[in-house]
């Protein structure tokens, strides 16, 4: 039962998504340019909000960015699987071992918190 409440409890998914938004910033200034920030920063302010709000209008929030990493994995997945087989790319190198399994894992702690705060089951549910 720990396991169910470390997954579905929206502190852990809010710092999920936070360590992939702070990375995504360091790629946006580092590799992609300061452009790249028009997807990363809404993706994080909807997390924010997710957290600061909870309950059903905090898994709403919470499910925009997770149908996002779900629309990317699936038109992007044969690439990652790819670089995980070569050892990544110039960008990222060997720390795509860890990356692409944070981010998996992230997908999967974004949905069992959804579930938890769309049905009120979570600690924080307002019963």
């Amino acid at each position: 039962m720990a396991i169910m409440n470390f997954l579905s409890d929206i502190r852990n998914a809010a710092i999920a998504n936070a360590v992939i938004v702070v990375f995504h910033i360091y790629i946006a200034f580092a590799v992609e340019g300061v452009s790249f920030l028009i997807i990363v920063l809404p993706i994080g302010g909807l997390v924010a909000a997710a957290y600061f709000v909870k309950g059903k209008i905090g898994a709403a929030l919470l499910a925009l960015p997770t149908l996002a990493y779900l629309f990317v994995f699936a038109s992007e997945a044969t690439n990652m699987f790819e670089m995980l087989k070569n050892g990544g790319d110039d960008d990222v190198g060997w720390v795509v071992y860890i990356l692409i399994p944070f981010w998996l894992f992230t997908i999967l702690l974004n949905i069992m918190t959804i579930v938890a705060e769309a049905r009120g089951t979570s600690k924080y549910s307002k019963s």
